[in-house]
Formats: structure tokens, C-alpha cells, sequence
């Protein structure tokens, strides 16, 4: 008979991530059949996985396939954010197309789930310093990016920037990224240029400011005098007390074993982000 404690012991609780179940081992892309390799990252939102095709001739022989969330969450039903944040990303990616640095759009897969290029290339929070100069190629991609009119909105994770073989700069995760709408009626078309104006300033201030931290001796003088504005300040006021709670509340989890990922078993890479509610 077990005893009291076996039968309290508290169940891991997959409703914290976006699968509930590891993602398909196989899938067809352009008539040829990719097969699971790995997941990137499997949080509340979406699961990013690595896919390669065995067949010879692929066009692309591996891709980077994210399912955004289907399921519930408390009875709560959340498929509709899923599909609102792939047909989000979709257009992002369009709006990109073509720029170096930004990964190519591959397919829509089903209505919370597409595919893109992948890039072989280190996420800049497993390095040390990046290869000299890096940060100005970061600039420019960014700059680009910008000048089609959208915002990043998320160059303060150092795990979506890249850092290619040969010292390229890539953008991944276009999830925050916001862009210009001027065929929205006024003034709902003055507010989000302002808002993408806005992000994009706080995109270069995580350059300078990542820059500054892994490669000081590249500061320019004009760089090392920027400063956080007033609004910046005012947000990270606002938002430190959410993330400690829930940095709070994920440790709390993970520690009594009701935090575990549907795909821990193919997560066997350095995380440095869940290392903050996993230490």
C-alpha cells in the first residue's frame, strides 16, 4: 500500500509549456520527410525544434520548425493566441524577406505552426566575446530591419542573436517584433509608428548595452555616452517586481518536480536562461 507521502507527492504539470506531448518525430516539408532532431527552447508559448531531411537533394537539408500553443491552460482555451502569434510572425517574416540576417521563411505548416530556414550559428549567450567587429554587423542588420518599419522588440535576449562561422550577425524569434501599419486610420496609424519608433531605439539600446558588457574596448566615445531615457527607467521600474515573482515561481516549481518540460529529453544543450529558476 503506498504511503501517505508516495500518494502527495505533487505531478509535473505540462500546462507551463506550449506541447503538452514531445513534438511530431517526422513531418513533410515540400514532399520530403524531416525527421525531430532536437528543441531549441519550450516555454508557455511555443516549442522551437530542429528538423533534418535525410534524403539527398533537399533543398534545405535542415529547417527550425516553431508550434506555437494550442492548448488549454486551466480550461482557459489559448489556440487562438497561437494562431494570432503565427499569423503574426508570418507577416514579420514577409515584411523581412530577403534581408541577410534574418532567417528565410520556408512554409506554413498548420494554422499554429511554420517552418524556416535554418542557420548554423552560436547564440550569442554561449560565447564569451564575439568575433571583433560583430557588434557593427548587428547594427546594420538591425538598421535594416528598421528601416522597413519594424521594432525587434527583443534584442535584450542574447539568445536570439546569432553569431555565424564567419563572424555574421542573424535575428531569430520575431514573436515582440512590431510593425508599421499605414493602412490603419489616424490616429491608431500615428501611435503604432511611434510605438515601432520606440521599440527600435530600445533595440539599440540592447545592442550597446550587450556590447558593452562582452566587448568594451569596441565602445566608441559617442556610444559610451548614451544614456537609459526617462521611459526606460520608468520600465524597467515596472517590470523587475513581475520578473522576480516569476522567476520566484518557476524555481518553486521546477524544485517540487511540477516543472517539467514534455521535451527535457531533447533539450541536451546549455540554457542559460532557465538557468535562472533552474539553479
Amino acid at each position: 500500500m503506498p504511503s501517505r507521502c508516495e500518494t502527495s507527492k505533487p505531478r509535473a504539470n505540462a500546462q507551463m509549456f506550449a506541447l503538452r506531448q514531445p513534438p511530431p518525430s517526422r513531418l513533410e516539408l515540400a514532399g520530403r520527410a524531416y525527421e525531430l532532431a532536437r528543441v531549441f527552447k519550450h516555454d508557455f508559448l511555443a516549442a522551437t525544434c530542429l528538423y533534418r531531411c535525410r534524403q539527398e537533394g533537399a533543398d534545405l537539408p535542415e529547417v527550425v520548425v516553431k508550434f506555437h500553443r494550442r492548448q488549454d491552460f486551466w480550461g482557459l482555451p489559448l489556440d487562438w493566441a497561437g494562431r494570432a502569434l503565427c499569423d503574426h510572425e508570418q507577416a514579420i517574416y514577409r515584411r523581412l524577406a530577403g534581408l541577410e540576417g534574418v532567417p528565410r521563411w520556408v512554409s506554413r505548416i498548420d494554422d499554429v505552426t511554420y517552418a524556416i530556414q535554418y542557420i548554423p550559428a552560436l547564440p550569442l549567450d554561449h560565447l564569451d566575446a564575439p568575433p571583433p567587429g560583430f557588434f557593427d554587423r548587428l547594427r546594420a542588420l538591425l538598421g535594416a530591419v528598421h528601416a522597413r518599419g519594424v521594432g525587434y522588440g527583443d534584442a535584450n535576449k542574447r539568445s536570439n542573436i546569432l553569431v555565424g562561422r564567419d563572424g555574421q550577425a542573424f535575428l531569430v524569434d520575431y514573436q515582440l517584433a512590431i510593425g508599421r501599419r499605414d493602412d490603419l486610420p489616424w490616429p491608431w496609424r500615428t501611435i503604432c509608428a511611434a510605438l515601432v519608433r520606440y521599440i527600435a531605439a530600445k533595440d539599440l539600446y540592447h545592442l550597446y548595452k550587450h556590447k558593452r558588457r562582452l566587448c568594451p574596448q569596441e565602445m566608441t566615445a559617442q556610444e559610451l555616452s548614451r544614456r537609459r531615457g526617462g521611459r526606460h527607467w520608468l520600465h524597467r521600474k515596472l517590470t523587475k517586481p513581475y520578473r522576480a515573482v516569476r522567476r520566484w515561481f518557476l524555481r518553486d516549481r521546477f524544485r517540487k518536480g511540477m516543472l517539467v518540460s514534455p521535451t527535457q529529453g531533447l533539450e541536451d544543450h546549455h540554457q542559460p536562461e532557465k538557468a535562472t529558476w533552474r539553479g
